[in-house]
This record gives C-alpha cells, sequence and structure tokens, in this order.
C-alpha cells in the first residue's frame, strides 16, 4: 500500500523526472513501481525547495500583473521617457528643461504647467508601484521565513500565500 503523504505538485513532477507514475483512482493511489519503492521516494522527497520556487514566481507574476495595470494605455517609447521627464521636472526652474520645453511646446502648454503634471504623474506612480514592490517583498519575506526541510504540515501555509 501506498503511504501518500501530500507534499504539492513538485513532488509529482519530480516522480515523473524519476520515471515513476502515480496515479490515484477512486482514492486509491497507484504506481508503476513497488510500493516499497515508491513510498520511500515520497518519504525522502524534500518539496521546500521547488514549493518555494513556484510560490515565489507565482507572486512575482502577479507583481508583475499589478504593475502593468498601472501603466496600462502608456506605450514603452512613452514609459521609457519617464525617467527624462521626471529628471527635468525635478530640476526645474534651476536647471534646463530641452526635453519638456519641447513636450509643452507641442501640447500648447506651458512648461511651469506641464512640469506639475509630470511630478504629480511621478509621486503617484511611484506611490503604487513601491506600495506594490513591499507587497512582493513582504511576501518573498515570508516564504523564504518558512522551513527549507521538514515540517511537511506546514506546506499549506506556503500555498495559501497570495499577492494582492
Amino acid at each position: 500500500m501506498i503511504n501518500y503523504i501530500e507534499k504539492g505538485y513538485s513532488m509529482h513532477q519530480w516522480l515523473q523526472s524519476q520515471g515513476v507514475a502515480l496515479v490515484q483512482d477512486d482514492g486509491v493511489w497507484t504506481a508503476n513501481v513497488p510500493d516499497d519503492q515508491i513510498n520511500q521516494l515520497i518519504a525522502d522527497y524534500n518539496p521546500w525547495p521547488a514549493e518555494k520556487a513556484i510560490k515565489l514566481a507565482e507572486i512575482n507574476h502577479s507583481f508583475s500583473d499589478a504593475v502593468s495595470q498601472l501603466t496600462a494605455g502608456t506605450t514603452q517609447a512613452e514609459r521609457d521617457s519617464w525617467s527624462i521627464q521626471e529628471t527635468e521636472a525635478r530640476g526645474y526652474p534651476d536647471k534646463p528643461t530641452p526635453r519638456l520645453n519641447i513636450l509643452a511646446a507641442s501640447r500648447g502648454i506651458e512648461l511651469s504647467d506641464l512640469v506639475a503634471r509630470v511630478l504629480v504623474k511621478a509621486d503617484l506612480y511611484a506611490h503604487y508601484y513601491f506600495t506594490l514592490q513591499g507587497q512582493r517583498d513582504a511576501l518573498e519575506d515570508l516564504i523564504n521565513s518558512l522551513p527549507n526541510s521538514g515540517e511537511i504540515e506546514r506546506l499549506p501555509e506556503l500555498w495559501a500565500i497570495k499577492f494582492g
């Protein structure tokens, strides 16, 4: 009889990489290798590194999606100019603003108005971005605080971690 212990999807992937097919049929686990061999493989398997990597990738993907929402509706070319715009706006009026001068003239607005708009948008973006980054970093710290081996009963804590 197979002594199945839930150690996450990574265990099933690892077993497959070892040539072992573990399947459940009507609540009974079977494998293509003898029970004592599969039981030993399950007992020896340490899920923490793989499960943590999976969870961190999930968190990073969710973080990237949230950041993408912040920049939805803007082109990459425009986003590439943001740091230039912000640098010039923060230096105004003490330093030259050649690119902002072009933007203001092209838009038909006063330079001081454009500078104010750039600074408001830059500050809002920074606030929301760094809030998301802080949440992501806190979750990474939480993931890293969990065990690296043993304490299999704590795996559900890892699986329950969600971004957002």
